[in-house]
């Protein structure tokens, strides 16, 4: 074989596996989407968990469109604790276990400088847009079905 036909091959091969799967969307800041349902209302949500991504989440953004959020996977089910650090717009909080809403903190003002913790253990977080809890009737026990990218995650995925 000769060398260009070997570089031609590996520039391919480099080309073909930087590219996305097929399928996957990718917010305009690099996060891949995953699109959920909240009782009957869907979600699409840009999914983080580096912990640098964990750590940034919604900070510094100037807003986040109605039916969009922010699904935070962490590393184990664990009480989890947020703050509003960098944040620049109010947003609703959903913590997510077993398939369901565990818990909900609303209408978070950008200003609050304390930490909120979910009532049980969760692996899987949701921040929306304020009010979006409210708008849309959301309640503790209400079904969460959701894929998460690569089968992540030990939530049950359409139960």
């Amino acid at each position: 074989m000769s060398r260009r036909y070997l570089l031609v091959h590996a520039v391919m091969a480099i080309i073909l596996l930087a590219a996305p799967v097929r399928g996957q969307e990718f917010s305009e800041v690099g996060n891949l989407l995953t699109k959920l349902t909240i009782g009957d209302v869907p979600v699409t949500a840009e999914v983080v968990s580096t912990p640098q991504k964990l750590y940034l989440g919604l900070g510094k953004r100037q807003g986040l469109a109605e039916g969009r959020g922010m699904l935070f996977l962490m590393n184990a089910s664990a009480p989890q604790t947020f703050c509003m650090r960098d944040m620049q717009f109010p947003i609703d909080i959903i913590w997510i276990a077993n398939g369901k809403v565990a818990g909900i903190e609303p209408k978070l003002s950008p200003s609050f400088k304390g930490d909120v913790t979910s009532p049980v253990p969760v692996r899987l977080v949701l921040e929306v847009p304020g009010g979006f809890i409210e708008r849309h009737n959301i309640k503790v026990g209400d079904p969460v079905r959701l894929q998460l990218p690569g089968g992540a995650g030990d939530e049950p995925h359409n139960p």
